[in-house]
């Protein structure tokens, strides 16, 4: 994992942070592989990057776990190899358990888990066959934590941690790294393309959110991480204070979160 250039495939790179990153890395002269579900702003994407002939393009729908298999194939096909996958797609959820709809509850928990481990193990017999290679997942500060309203997401986000961290302990000695990234607020859509509790798009921005952490901003800190092998990182801003308090104080933590909620 030393080579100078490498290739990197990235889900959710049609917006927010997949973008940012695939940026960096473009701008720095790494192939990337871009996958999303909406082609046309992959191709968006693409065009931004310096030198096209370095980046490919592999729509996908996370949702549809039955053709993970595929997606790895055209995946690998377009530059011979991964070197890196950043799992990265995924979709917001805001509304109270009473209210979230069987299907919404599923939704996230089938993109934002069960899409992530089937992109994995789509690509992890080639990395396990090369005895190389990284995989990232994106998880969120979310992931720490229950907060209301959140349930269904904290949950994907929680379970994505444990998986890759269970999935570190399998592949540690041979020649693969694992690791977690845990965002705080980011500037991105992912509130606003949040689903309610009826399925639609939430369609509103949290204050926190706009007054986060620009995705380019955390695209560079999230460079400086992958190039090492601590296992779970955490990026963001104040917010992140609310990990130790969680640890050492969690009846504060919810006494100050209350207060939020009025």
């Amino acid at each position: 994992m030393q080579n100078s250039t490498r290739v990197y495939w990235i889900t959710g790179a049609s917006s927010g942070i997949g973008e940012a990153t695939a940026l960096q890395l473009a701008c720095v002269g790494h192939k990337v592989i871009l996958s999303a579900r909406r082609a046309d702003e992959l191709k968006r994407v693409m065009g931004l990057c310096p030198n096209p002939n370095n980046i490919a393009v592999v729509p996908l729908n996370l949702s549809e776990h039955e053709k993970a298999s595929e997606w790895a194939k055209a995946a690998i096909s377009a530059f011979g190899h991964i070197d890196v996958v950043i799992s990265n797609g995924g979709i917001g959820q805001f509304g109270a358990v009473e209210d979230n709809s069987w299907e919404v509850e599923k939704t996230i928990i089938d993109i934002n888990l069960l899409g992530t481990m089937a992109l994995v193990r789509s690509v992890l017999p080639h990395m396990l066959e090369r005895k190389s290679g990284k995989i990232v997942g994106i998880a969120s500060i979310a992931g720490k934590f229950g907060q209301r309203n959140l349930a269904a997401y904290s949950a994907s986000k929680a379970g994505v941690i444990l998986w890759m961290e269970s999935l570190r302990e399998e592949v540690f000695n041979r020649g693969i790294s694992v690791q977690v990234i845990s965002p705080g607020f980011i500037q991105t859509n992912v509130t606003l393309n949040s689903l309610n509790a009826s399925g639609q798009k939430l369609g509103v921005n949290s204050k926190a959110q706009e007054n986060g952490m620009p995705a380019e901003e955390f695209a560079r800190k999230l460079m400086k991480v992958i190039r090492g092998d601590k296992f779970h990182h955490y990026i963001g801003r104040r917010e992140l204070l609310a990990i130790p308090i969680h640890t050492f104080a969690r009846g504060l933590l919810y006494k100050l979160l209350r207060r939020s909620y009025r």
